[in-house]
């Protein structure tokens, strides 16, 4: 290892750390600050690397969990929605429910008042009916009575008619 800039490339984690360590130790037993100084920023920068992966890998998992929490609210507001739709369908079930039967009631109410009326119209032509019989026999009568009045008056004049022929 030169005292040159020369720069290696070496991968991060572990791997990085110790051999950050390494050069900086073999920089200060060689008395080689440039060296030294090498090792530590590999070091530092393996380190601030690593950092950085975990702050990604915490910022990645608080995305996902920000995510997760979004559709879990949009979930909730899908189920909100369908039991405000559901409570409205029921509810107009239950209104079209009471309009059937309110429906149903008017009918068999009106069925029930047609048939009084009916039952009323035939009560009142049989008492029409019965009120012309009457009719029809107090004229018979009255007929029958005039007919005999008629008869007598006819016969008391045939009467007086010989009586004064006598």
């Amino acid at each position: 290892m030169s005292a040159g800039p020369k720069r290696e490339s070496t991968s991060g984690g572990i791997t990085g750390r110790f051999v950050g360590r390494v050069k900086e130790a073999l920089g200060e037993l060689r008395g080689d600050e440039q060296l030294a100084r090498e090792g530590k920023l590999q070091q530092a920068t393996t380190e601030a690397s690593d950092e950085a992966a975990a702050a990604s890998g915490d910022a990645e998992l608080a995305r996902r969990e920000a995510e997760l929490e979004e559709e879990r609210a949009e979930a909730e507001r899908e189920r909100a929605d369908l039991a405000a739709d559901l409570t409205e369908q029921e509810s107009e079930a239950a209104a079209d429910r009471r309009r059937v039967a309110e429906d149903a009631a008017a009918e068999r109410e009106s069925a029930a008042e047609i048939a009084a009326a009916e039952r009323d119209k035939e009560g009142e032509q049989a008492a029409a009916a019965a009120e012309e019989r009457r009719a029809e026999q107090v004229r018979r009568e009255e007929l029958a009575r005039a007919a005999a009045v008629e008869s007598e008056a006819k016969a008391a004049e045939k009467q007086e008619e010989q009586e004064e022929t006598q």
